[in-house]
């Protein structure tokens, strides 16, 4: 009896178990993809998102600049330097001066806003200082920046051109401007009526203002960088290995020798892309300075590790693993009462037609189930009934 037992309790077990298995194995194999596939998704909607902000903080800086260059002020500026009138020159600079000021004021983001002449010389120049004030530089603390990158490039350009500067950190007089400040210059030139080059005008964009966009975002395990097209850091957690360029402070730390596996993913990225590594997942979108999007300034990069990218997927893992157990146990039980139920009554009646073959009559047969059972045991009671008859007529014989 036992092993009609073992059989039907298969039996049970077998049928709750194949629709389970088929069933919720499809559906934790698909649902996990599709909470893997969102949490994808929203990890790389952040990147997109940070180099959003700072395309978007950076998009009107050209627009202030030939705003600057096209002001009737500097416009006359330009003539008097022309027609060298030095009397007339002097007061426009003082209008210029104002100007700028108000200027700088207004925008609160240019670290600097300066006219260069077409020497290089500093002719007026505004300061930002500690973003909280602007500063009409004195003329005897101007200096010449002809042999600086920045002017050179800009000063070669075409009328209406412009001149988008790496972001590297700011230098007054050779040296790495102390605490380190972080621009990026933008710079078109001044030509007069003639077409001659008379000047450029140039502003510092404080970095500091959109890197800081990047910075808010590192919380808890996960990590937003930003990165320059050759791997150097804009932004890191660790403040220590940012601006590793030569031309900054030439420590060397780059993306490429803490990531070497997917560096080749990541430094230089054109367009938005998710790196799926075996610990963690990685991020990136770049960052453009133009609208034509051929000036990369860098790639804003997230890395997060998997098991907090995943966790709704391996929540939802846990939950349904933990609900089909319970259903597998729900079934088993059930399963065992059922089995017990059918195979009882069989125990029984093969226990009592033992007892009879033996000679045992006198225990009447009884089941209680109503299934087809029963009608067998009424049956071996009818027996039981005919063969006492029987043996009481042999007797009377």
């Amino acid at each position: 009896m036992k092993k009609i037992r073992n059989k039907l309790l298969l039996a049970f077990i077998f049928v709750a178990l194949i629709p389970l298995i088929a069933l919720g194995g499809y559906a934790l194999t698909s649902i996990s993809k599709s909470l893997k596939e969102v949490s994808t998704g929203k990890l790389q909607d952040r990147v997109g998102l940070i180099s959003f902000e700072v395309e978007d903080f950076l998009k009107n800086v050209s627009n202030d600049l030939f705003y600057l260059r096209d002001s009737v002020l500097l416009r006359d500026m330009v003539r008097d330097i022309a027609t060298a009138d030095t009397e007339d020159l002097e007061t426009i600079r003082n209008k210029l001066e104002r100007d700028f000021l108000a200027f700088s004021k207004h925008k609160k983001v240019y670290h600097q806003v300066r006219f260069l002449d077409a020497d290089g010389m500093e002719i007026v120049r505004v300061d930002r200082v500690n973003r909280i004030k602007s500063v009409v530089v004195p003329r005897e603390q101007l200096q010449n920046k002809k042999n600086r990158y920045y002017f050179a490039d800009t000063a070669k350009l075409p009328k209406g051109e412009l001149m988008i500067s790496p972001l590297d950190l700011n230098r007054e007089h050779g040296q790495v401007e102390k605490p380190l400040r972080p621009v990026i210059r933008y710079g078109t030139p001044v030509y007069d009526e003639n077409g001659q080059l008379r000047g450029i005008v140039l502003v510092n964009v404080m970095a500091e203002t959109f890197l800081d966009l990047v910075r808010k975002k590192n919380t808890g395990r996960e990590q937003a960088l930003f990165i320059d097209s050759k791997g150097y850091y804009y932004v890191h957690p660790d403040r220590a290995k940012e601006w590793g360029r030569t031309t900054d402070l030439g420590h060397g730390a780059t993306f490429g020798k803490d990531y070497p596996e997917v560096a080749g993913q990541v430094v230089g990225a054109q367009a938005p892309a998710t790196v799926d590594q075996e610990n963690y997942l990685i991020a990136v979108s770049p960052v453009f300075l133009d609208k034509g999007r051929t000036n990369l300034l860098g790639d804003i990069v997230d890395i997060v590790p998997t098991e907090v990218v995943f966790a709704p997927a391996l929540t939802f893992r846990n939950i349904f693993l933990a609900i089909s157990a319970g259903v597998f146990l729900f079934t088993l039980v059930l399963a065992l009462n059922l089995a017990k139920s059918i195979t009882e009554p069989i125990v029984y009646l093969t226990r009592i037609t033992h007892d009879m073959s033996k000679g045992k009559l006198a225990t009447p047969v009884s089941v209680t189930s109503r299934d087809e059972t029963r009608l067998l045991a009424e049956s071996v009671e009818r027996l039981r009934k005919s063969m006492v008859i029987l043996l009481k007529r042999m007797k009377k014989k």
